[in-house]
This record gives structure tokens, sequence and C-alpha cells, in this order.
């Protein structure tokens, strides 16, 4: 019969361990509504990243090369090499390797044609958009991550 006793008590003693207070509970919910809303802000975002990359559709790609510039510092030169975003424009005495469009469009570089300044301000701008919705993204998955982690302790403390 002792040996009965003990085997309830300990039954009730876990059932006591697996309810979770009122205080949990709020919190077990509170962190799932906000991963919740977490995520549809990720949906929004990508939806986001989908206009701009039709915006950088519609602006298209321009070559840099043989473009003539002017650097306050430098004076007069000309693109001789273009990697992807990179240029090496040679100046008179020196060649300088910079990152375009913010070259351009910041005017550390300036362009005599206004249709191309005007090219390399929209593809700056949709670059700064695009990064600025990347980071917002990647802080919504770690937002998400940090949310798990506390639903996952919390469900430890239950066990």
């Amino acid at each position: 019969m002792g040996l009965e006793m003990e085997n309830e008590e300990l039954e009730t003693k876990n059932e006591l361990k697996k309810k979770p207070t009122k205080k949990t509970k709020e919190m077990l919910e509170e962190n799932s509504k906000q991963i919740e809303e977490l995520k549809d802000e990720q949906i929004k975002l990508n939806a986001v990243l989908s206009e701009l990359d039709k915006e950088e559709e519609a602006i298209g790609t321009r070559s840099a090369l043989k473009m003539k510039v002017t650097h306050k510092k430098f004076g007069n030169g000309q693109v001789v090499k273009q990697e992807g975003k990179y240029i090496e424009v040679k100046f008179k005495d020196v060649v300088k390797k910079f990152v375009l469009p913010g070259c351009i469009a910041d005017k550390y570089l300036e362009v005599e044609d206004e249709q191309v300044y005007e090219y390399y301000v929209k593809c700056n701008e949709n670059h700064k958009k695009r990064m600025e919705t990347e980071l917002k993204i990647k802080s919504a998955i770690y937002a998400i991550q940090r949310h798990e982690d506390a639903i996952d302790r919390l469900n430890a403390k239950l066990k």
C-alpha cells in the first residue's frame, strides 16, 4: 500500500509541473503572435524585393567603359576597366578604383551627360532600397529565431 501512495504522489507532482501558469501561457501566446507578425512582415518584404527586381530590370544595364569623368582631386579621367560594380579610372598621373553606382550618384565622379547621371542615381536609389529591405528581412529572421528560442525555453520549464 505504501508503494501505491508514492506512485500517486509522483503522478500528482508530475501533473503539477506540466500545467503552465497563466503567465507562461501568456508568454507563449505573445511569442507565437510575434512570430506570425514577423512572418507576415517577411512576406511583404519579399514582395518589395520582387518590385525592386522589376525596377532594376526596367532601369537596365549600362557599361561605364570609356566614360569620361571628373574628380575634384584627380581632375579629368576615363574609365579603363569595369568588373561588375567596380571601375578603374585612369587620371593623368594615377589609376583609381571606384564602386558603381554610388561614386557617380554621390558625385565623387562627375559626368557631363545628365542622362548618364540620372541613370546612376536611379541605380543607387534601387541599391539602397534593396540593402535596407534585405537588412529588415535578416532582422526578422533573427527575431523569429529569438522568439522560437523563448518558446523552447518556456516549454522546457514545463517538462
